[in-house]
Order: structure tokens, then C-alpha cells, then sequence
């Protein structure tokens, strides 16, 4: 079914290069600043309209530079698609109608990419897909709609979103079953909801209490103190943060399209966050809409996404409020600190003069592009030096950012890495005895935290970490005492609840593995486990066993429980482990940002100032 015939696609292909084009934008600003509107002016291609136009032509032609011929030309496209637009901003108020361009991605048909859409502002997200859908012909299995870095959601109504009229939709096809090539789709969209799962299971309150399992989250603030967060906040951060560094991935291959996607479901959840206050002070979301606008840029994109100043002035104030002006927090620590996250801040200078020069404002560009160069500079490093120090065993991102701490210094770059690895182990050390205090307490006699190093010694010649625990406490730190005390235990991974009821059960003359398979079955409870084997202490063993599996169900539901979500959470940690398997360690990874695109984007936007 063909929609468009070839003319109207073509002209209108035309339309929005010309629209997106330097010299259109530029004039475009040029009459927002005058505060000239070309819809309340005459129809310019009158002959009566040619004296007011003339006098237009001459105050735009001294402001751009722009010869008058060419300037007659942009004006009269332009006053024909602002009167196109104020008809249809009419229509908007009148009854909610509303118009899309929308850019088709992924399309089998390949004649289709770019077209206008018009709808109501009162429909859903799934009605908005199935219309796309059907109007454009498109097979695919499913499609995903993407509108200012927002994934559209299909049950709300797009007013609701605050999805705006004659706002750039972003259609991308996804395939299951039509094309074995695009499996990578449907991989990334499975990828998405496991995170989701994985981490709804590790999050929730059930798993948090149960204190003898790690779950292997946890969130800290730029100091590396843990968050205390409810669990929708703990969800919603994690899932976030999680789907961002799988982004950072994409990125990195240059497949910003994919990107994109990870980071609009990121910005979704970021926002889910009750505790609005959080995205503040972590700066997580500020470099999420950083990301966001970068990928637009990468994609040639930028003029579709109408909220990236918006985005960019969140991502400011958020890395002011984390950083301090002018990095004064970092600037407090050691001026090393501040080496390594100058690479956000020329990223986010280069963003601010891309907007500004597409804004017509031709003399911020040039002064944000300068800032940009200017400490680019400063953080240029050796190729040479970052294969010298990674030839020691180091990674490429220990290196680089070593050496942008240093000012190039290999021997002080070595040295700072090696720190920095002390001081993590130092804090984790204080961390894990932080916890221990909270858990077990403090020594008997002198009143000292549970030393963590110790313990951990301890814990490797095979005990739990409850008994290392509880023997230190008893043994005032001292590591030989605690293990004399541990080697007098019988049993030390048993409860003591359970030591203690198995023997009087064994006291009161019933068979020590009958009673095993009881407590096993039925828990810790005397009561119970008297009355079982009181009924069936004439049984045989392949009867008794019977018999407990017919009443497992009842006596130990609450055990099975358990069980049965501690073993969903192991499952979920290991397929939260195997997707991050390609998300760096490195605390500091998020700051290696590739900096030869950053270069070619100041170069370029140095030549097109030049132009």
C-alpha cells in the first residue's frame, strides 16, 4: 500500500533538510531576537508586499552576512511553513489534533524514513503504534517510539506524557522472526527485561531482610557512603544505572541507535524514583541526559531532540550540585581529582556551544569551543606512556586517567594508581566492619569493632563468617584465641537453635538421623518435632522419609518459601553478573570518555564558524 506518492515524500524530504539546515536555523534565530513574526507579515511573494519585505531583507542581510537573494529565499520557505504550522497550532487547541514527523528506522521498506504523522493528542501510546503501523505499512514484529529521549508508553494517552504538537518521533522497527540478522533486537529488548526482573528480586524486601545472603547491590553517593533508599527508589536506581553502563557499551561501538533506546528506558526508571532529591546528588543523571544528547549529535539528529538544552541545563545543575562551582568539591580533595573529570566538563562546554551555534549565536559557540580546547589540552596523554603502564598489568582506563592526574608523569601515574587500589580496600574494609558491628556487635571485654582483616583470615580456612564472628567477639580480636575457640565447636555450621532441640530430642531416647530429617523438614520447632516422631517412631526409614515429604508442604512452607526466593535471587545475581559481564570494574571507567570525538566535533564546529 503506498502512502505517499513519490512527490509528496520527496518535497517534504526537502523540506526538513532545508529546515535543519545552518543558514535557515541561523535566520530563524535572527527573527526570534528581532521579534519578527513571518505569519503576521504579508504574503512576501506579492508585489505589494515588496517595500516591507525589502526592508526586512536589508536588517537580515547586515545581521547574517547572507546575501539578499539568498535571504528571499529561505524567508518565503519560511513564512509558508509558519503559516502551515499556526493553522495547524489552531486545529491543536481546537479539538487536540495533533502533528508528528516520524522517522521510520529499521524499515524493510526502505522507501519509507522520514514522514508526517497527524493524530490526537488523547490517544494512547499503543494507539499511536498501531496507527504508525498500519498507515506506513510496516511488518515488523513490534516497534518502539521514541520522542525527546523518552521511550512513549503504551498506556498512557500522549498529552499525559507530554508528548508535544509537531514534535520528531523516533519509529524503530524491531524483528523476531523475519530476519535472523536483526536477533540482536530482540536480544536487546529480553536484555531489558531481565534487568528489570533480576533486580525487582534482589530488591525486594523479603531477600533485603533475609541477612545471611549478599544480593550484591549497593548503591553509594560520591563519597562511597551507602545509600539508604526505600525499595522502589533501591529498584529504580539500580535498574537505571545498570541499563545506562550497558548504554555506555553501545556508545563506545558507535551504535548509537541501540544506545538511545537503553538510555530513554534509563531515563524512565531514573524518574520513578520517589525521593526526586536522589537524581541530585548522584551524578548518574546529569551524565544519563548528557549521553542522551550526545547520541542525537552522533546520529545527526540534535535538531529532533526539542529538549536538549532542557538536558543540558539539568545535567549542569546537577554537576554543580555534586561537584561544587567551578569543581570547588573536587578542588578541595587534590587538583588530581579534578584532572580526571575534565573530560565531563569539556564534553558538556562542546554541547553548550553545538546548541548555541545551531541558536544562531555564533559568538557563545566560539567561547564555549575555546573552554572546550582549551582544557582538552590540558588533558591530552602520551600513547606511548598509557602502553608503558599498561604493560605493568594495568588497564587502559587506570592508565589514561593516571596519567591526565599526573600531567603525564608515568612514575607519579604508577604510584596514584597503586594508591588509589589501597585506599578502595581500605574502604571496603571499613564498610565490612561497619556491617559486622551492626550484625554481631562488639568485643566482650574491650568494646572493639570486629576487625574485618582478621575475620577474613579466619573465614578462609573454612568457617562461616557468623562463627569467625561471634569467636573474635568472645576472643577480643585476638586471632589465635578465635581459632582455639572455633576448634572446640563440634559442629560450627549448625544453628545453635538447632543444636540445642537436637539434643533434646536425643534425650528423650528418639534415633539422632530420624531427628535430622525432622528439624531439616519441619525447622526448629520442639513441639512439632515431638508429636512427628512420637507418631512414626516405629516407622521404617524409607517410610518416615515418605511421610515427611507428605506433610513438607504444611510444617515447612515458610522454609520452602524461602528457599525457593533465595534460590530465584542466586539465579538473578548470576544473570545480572553474566550482563554486566561487559561493564567495566573501574569505579572511575565513566570517566574515560573517548575524547578523539570530542576533538572532531570542536574541529568541526571551528571550521563551520569559519565558514
Amino acid at each position: 500500500m503506498e502512502i505517499n506518492n513519490n512527490d509528496q515524500e520527496e518535497e517534504e524530504t526537502c523540506l526538513e533538510k532545508f529546515l535543519n539546515s545552518d543558514k535557515c536555523l541561523m535566520i530563524v534565530n535572527l527573527l526570534t531576537k528581532l521579534k519578527i513574526k513571518l505569519w503576521e507579515l504579508p504574503d512576501l511573494t506579492l508585489p505589494e508586499s515588496h517595500t516591507e519585505f525589502d526592508s526586512l531583507l536589508m536588517k537580515l542581510s547586515d545581521e547574517s552576512g547572507l546575501i539578499e537573494f539568498e535571504l528571499k529565499e529561505i524567508l518565503i520557505k519560511l513564512q509558508k511553513h509558519s503559516i502551515k504550522k499556526l493553522e495547524e497550532n489552531k486545529k491543536y487547541q481546537k479539538d487536540g489534533s495533533c502533528f508528528f514527523r516520524v522517522k521510520i528506522i529499521g524499515n524493510l521498506n526502505h522507501s519509507l524514513s522520514s514522514q508526517n504523522l497527524e493524530t490526537n493528542i488523547n490517544q494512547t501510546g499503543l494507539e499511536l503504534k498501531k496507527l504508525i503501523m498500519t498507515k506506513y505499512n510496516l511488518n515488523c514484529d513490534s516497534l518502539k517510539l521514541i520522542c525527546n529521549g523518552k521511550v512513549i508508553k503504551e498506556d498512557l494517552v500522549l498529552f499525559q506524557q507530554e508528548i508535544k504538537n509537531h514534535s520528531t518521533l523516533m519509529a524503530i522497527c524491531v524483528y523476531e522472526k523475519v530476519l535472523k540478522n536483526l536477533a540482536e533486537d530482540t536480544k536487546e529488548a529480553k536484555m531489558i527485561s531481565d534487568i528489570k526482573d533480576a533486580v525487582n528480586l534482589l530488591t525486594c524486601e523479603k531477600i533485603k531482610n533475609y541477612e545471611n545472603f549478599n544480593r550484591g547491590l549497593k548503591l553509594q553517593n560520591q563519597n562511597g557512603v551507602t545509600l539508604n533508599l526505600s525499595e522502589n527508589d533501591e529498584r529504580c536506581l539500580t535498574t537505571a544505572m545498570i541499563l545506562h553502563e550497558k548504554s555506555k557499551i553501545l556508545m563506545k561501538k558507535k551504535n548509537f541507535l541501540k544506545s538511545v533506546i537503553l538510555l530513554a528506558e534509563a531515563d524512565n526508571e531514573f524518574k520513578g524514583c520517589e525521593d526526586k532529591s536522589l537524581l541530585e546528588r548522584v551524578d548518574n543523571y546529569a551524565l544519563l541526559n548528557m549521553d542522551i544528547i550526545w547520541c542525537y549529535l552522533n546520529m545527526e539528529n540534535l535538531n529532533d531532540l526539542k529538549n536538549a538544552e532542557e538536558r543540558l541545563k539539568i545535567c549542569e545543575e546537577c554537576l554543580k550540585k555534586c561537584y561544587g562551582f567551578d569543581l570547588s568539591r573536587l578542588n578541595s580533595i587534590k587538583s588530581e581529582t579534578v584532572n580526571k573529570h575534565t573530560p565531563i566538563f569539556v564534553r558538556l562546554n562542546l554541547l553548550k556551544a553545538i546548541l548555541n551555534y545551531h541558536k544562531g549565536k555564533r559568538k557563545e559557540c566560539k567561547e564555549f569551543l575555546d573552554m572546550a580546547s582549551r582544557d582538552l589540552k590540558k588533558i591530552s596523554v602520551d600513547d606511548d606512556k598509557i602502553t608503558q603502564i599498561m604493560s605493568m598489568g594495568f588497564s587502559s582506563t587506570e592508565a589514561k586517567l593516571a596519567l591526565r592526574a599526573t600531567f603525564n608523569n608515568v612514575d607519579s601515574a604508577i604510584e596514584q594508581i597503586f594508591k588509589k587500589k589501597r585506599t578502595l580496600e581500605e574502604a571496603k574494609l571499613l564498610e565490612k566492619q561497619k556491617k559486622l558491628e551492626e550484625k554481631y556487635g562488639r568485643c566482650l571485654t574491650t568494646n572493639q569493632p570486629i576487625d574485618a582483616k582478621i575475620l577474613n583470615d579466619i573465614v578462609r580456612f573454612g568457617y562461616s563468617e557468623q562463627s569467625a564472628a561471634r569467636a573474635l567477639i568472645r576472643a577480643n580480636n585476638d586471632f589465635n584465641i578465635a581459632l582455639d575457640l572455633l576448634q572446640d565447636v563440634e559442629s560450627e555450621k549448625e544453628d545453635d537453635k538447632y543444636d540445642e532441640i537436637l539434643s533434646q530430642l536425643i534425650s528423650m531416647g528418639f534415633d539422632l538421623e530420624t531427628c535430622k530429617l525432622c528439624l531439616k523438614t519441619i525447622g526448629p520447632n520442639l513441639q512439632k518435632s515431638i508429636e512427628f516422631l512420637t507418631q512414626n517412631k516405629n516407622e521404617s526409614l524409607e517410610l518416615f522419609k515418605q511421610k515427611l515429604e507428605e506433610i513438607q508442604p504444611s510444617c515447612s512452607k515458610q522454609t520452602e518459601e524461602l528457599r525457593q526466593n533465595l534460590s530465584k535471587a542466586i539465579d538473578a545475581q548470576k544473570l545480572l553478573s553474566n550482563l554486566a559481564g561487559e561493564i567495566p570494574e573501574d569505579d572511575e571507567a565513566y570517566l574515560d570518555l573517548n575524547t578523539d570525538d570530542d576533538l572532531y566535533f570542536i574541529n568541526k564546529y571551528y571550521s563551520l564558524l569559519e565558514a
